[in-house]
């Protein structure tokens, strides 16, 4: 079992359009514009991203739970207290509990101990577009806008509501999708490290292998994604540590 590592990240690649909505408009462009910085860089909030895998552990404790009733093993407790060493947990999530569980949901509020960053894309290529826009503030003239650098990453698609062949009052959408292909990270870091073991951080990599989906519109075909999580400076993928003998026992 391979010690825990201070340096992790999550990556994903989009295997399809997603939609990373900021909720505000676009004047003149589109109605529901992408989540961008002010370079022009697209990028998912870690926020939302946190909610997303939280309600993907607990969608993935019920499989557990089904696992430990047919083969009378105990996998979905010890993959409960992983949640609420990463995630945390208060009382109103009590509902998210699979029903019949033996959890112990009655230990109050209880602050996890990750921390995501927003999901961005590599580092190495903000840096060298930053490094551009920096030169050209200084010359006074934008080789790539973030406006272009914007258009560079997103399509721009229509959602329409028809209703006897007629498009229905205030149902026409605009909305800008991130290309399909493109790969997004998100550094993990923990609160106290020496709190984390190895069988933590081996179901937060059951968490990502199985996370699927991010985004809106994920029921219409959005936001399908491939996702690993990477160990250490050289970003090492998860799974061939776990092929090479240096992870946890149980499968992810």
């Amino acid at each position: 079992m391979m010690p825990v590592c201070d340096s992790y990240k999550i990556q994903m690649r989009l295997c399809s359009e997603a939609i990373f909505d900021s909720g505000e408009r676009e004047r003149n462009t589109v109605q529901s514009k992408v989540l961008s910085d002010s370079y022009g860089f697209v990028y998912f909030h870690a926020k939302t991203l946190k909610g997303q895998l939280k309600k993907q552990a607990y969608w993935l404790l019920k499989q557990y739970k089904t696992i430990d009733e047919i083969q009378k093993t105990n996998y979905g407790e010890s993959f409960y207290e992983s949640i609420v060493r990463l995630f945390g947990f208060n009382s109103q999530e009590t509902s998210k509990l699979p029903e019949g569980n033996k959890y112990n949901s009655n230990r109050g509020s209880v602050p996890g101990v990750m921390r995501l960053s927003n999901l961005e894309l590599d580092e190495t290529i903000r840096r060298y577009f930053i490094q551009l826009h920096q030169e050209d503030l200084e010359q006074d003239y934008f080789r790539l806008s973030p406006y272009e650098l914007i258009n560079a990453q997103t399509n721009v698609r229509i959602g329409i509501q028809m209703e006897d062949g007629v498009i229905k009052n205030n149902m026409f959408n605009s909305y800008h999708t991130v290309k399909e292909g493109m790969y997004f990270y998100s550094n993990v870091t923990f609160e106290d490290v020496s709190e984390v073991k190895q069988p933590v951080i081996d179901d937060l990599a059951r968490i990502i292998y199985s996370f699927k989906r991010i985004g809106a519109g994920i029921h219409r075909g959005r936001g399908e994604i491939s996702a690993q999580l990477l160990v250490g400076k050289d970003n090492k993928p998860y799974h061939t540590l776990i092929a090479s003998g240096d992870g946890g026992a149980r499968n992810v």
